[in-house]
Order: C-alpha cells, then structure tokens, then sequence
C-alpha cells in the first residue's frame, strides 16, 4: 500500500553503499580516454597540469560485484622539482597491478617476470583483472571507497582468494 511506503522505511535501502574497508575483491580495470598528448588513455588535468589514468576499478564477483570504485592513477606531477613521488606511486601501483594480474611475485627477476611488467601502451591495462584491497577515504563529499592496495602473488590472501574463487582466475 502506498501508505506503508510512505510510513515504514524499515524495507529502504542504506544509503551507503560502501564497501567495507579491507574487503578483498577482484576487479577489472577500466580506463576513461583523456586524450592527452597523442595518447588516448592519458588524462592531463586542466587545474594542476599533472598527468593521470582515470580508472573505474569494477568489482567482478560476489556480493558486490558491479560496484565501482573511481581512482586516478598518477603518472606525473606538474610539481615534481626533481622526485616525483605521486608519479612513482602511481608507477607502483601499475607495477603491482601488472604482478597481480599476471601472477608474478614482485621479487621474481625471471626473463618471464621482467616481461610481464612491460606494457606496449597504457591501453594495455584497460581491462585487466586484478585482486585489491578496499579502503574507505572521506572528502568534502562523504566518504568513499579507494584501493588501498593492490594484492600479489606472495601475499597469503591472493592464494586464498584464488583457492576460493568460483570463477576461473
């Protein structure tokens, strides 16, 4: 009845649809063109000059497959005066992404493993799946879910995660 609905709320849906910080979940990445500098995944911003990959991290199974995660991925600072340590984070990041998605420890210096690191394009890792860990930040807008770290192989919770799958890794 449309009296209950506007009476009882016990049945709405939270308003947070969080994710819950340390959740382990596989995702695929999805990369937003940007356009900057012949390259199309790139994205330069209009604000800061910096250079980035503006991603959606889709989780792909269990209870919150489809939800999205929004990240940038810096490539490079416009206020690097020498070290640019948000470029290397991000260089990071796409490295661990690359071992999680490839199955490659971080300290394996194999031909094979030198290998998988490389990319021919940044388009490369649009579409990859790889296993993170969630976290919660708060902006002036709420809070949010973030990647708070990508998981690799030598971690015990990437070779749990995959013994559990029920989808093929």
């Amino acid at each position: 009845m449309l009296q209950d609905l506007l009476t009882d709320f016990n049945t709405a849906k939270s308003p947070s649809n969080l994710i819950p910080a340390g959740t382990i979940a596989k995702v695929q990445i999805v990369i937003q063109p940007g356009g900057y500098d012949g390259d199309c995944w790139l994205t330069k911003s209009r604000a800061t000059g910096s250079v980035y990959l503006n991603t959606e991290f889709v989780v792909t199974e269990g209870p919150y497959a489809k939800h999205k995660i929004y990240q940038i991925i810096g490539i490079k600072s416009s206020k690097a005066d020498g070290e640019d340590r948000w470029g290397e984070m991000g260089r990071s990041m796409i490295r661990s992404i690359l071992e999680s998605a490839r199955n490659i420890h971080p300290h394996d210096t194999s031909e094979k493993a030198v290998l998988a690191r490389k990319i021919n394009a940044t388009g490369d890792l649009n579409g990859l799946e790889c296993l993170v860990k969630i976290g919660v930040t708060a902006d002036e807008y709420g809070e949010k879910n973030k990647i708070a770290a990508v998981i690799t192989p030598e971690h015990r919770a990437y070779t749990d995660f995959i013994k559990n799958s029920q989808v093929n890794w």
